[in-house]
């Protein structure tokens, strides 16, 4: 019995990875809303605030935000295998797109009808991010320390052009720091301060 509901919970993990993977175009962060929706809202798999942890942790680690985030999921809810299956789901799509594309590329690069279509997903792509990066900020911006760590990170990436990591490691010192220096202060139970 429990072998079937796991590779039932296996196939589920693919199937709904592989759905994500099959239409979000423009790369992992546009697939970010797609999951944190599919993963949060439809499956309840993981918490809001879990789902934030994720995108994170996943940003923060060598790889591809989407394909690194699958991994994780797919880990919290099968171990190894359910890491597999959503890795395997959210990549199998792409990859079979981009081998039709490389066979045909040729063919249609320069169809007026395809450049059209593709002119109308560029900006549909902007708009995925930012209801990404709108989701994650709802969820991660619980005061004004995070208020102004994300504005700050925010300016040193647009303006200074510093490399995302620098900003990763700064972020996690500023919050170690005011953990050691407020440990009162600090929820850790629910992300943020009390």
């Amino acid at each position: 019995m429990n072998h079937k509901t796991n590779y039932k919970k296996l196939l589920e993990i693919f199937i709904s990875f592989f759905k994500i993977g099959s239409f979000t175009f423009g790369g992992g962060f546009a697939m970010i809303p797609l999951i944190g929706k599919e993963v949060t809202e439809k499956k309840g798999w993981v918490k809001e605030e879990e789902i934030v942890d994720i995108f994170a942790v996943s940003q923060s680690i060598p790889g591809a935000v989407a394909i690194n985030s699958a991994t994780l999921i797919g880990y919290k809810m099968e171990g190894r295998k359910g890491a597999y299956a959503a890795i395997l789901g959210v990549i199998l799509p792409s990859f079979l797109i981009i081998l039709i594309i490389a066979t045909f590329f040729s063919k249609f690069q320069d169809n007026p009808i395809i450049q059209a279509a593709f002119k109308g997903i560029r900006p549909t792509v902007v708009a995925l991010i930012s209801t990404a990066a709108v989701k994650i900020g709802k969820a991660s911006i619980k005061d004004n320390l995070c208020a102004i760590i994300a504005v700050i990170a925010f300016m040193l990436v647009m303006i200074f052009d510093v490399h995302a990591i620098f900003i990763i490691i700064g972020g996690a010192a500023v919050g170690l720091l005011v953990y050691k220096l407020f440990p009162d202060n600090i929820n850790v139970e629910n992300g943020g301060q009390k």
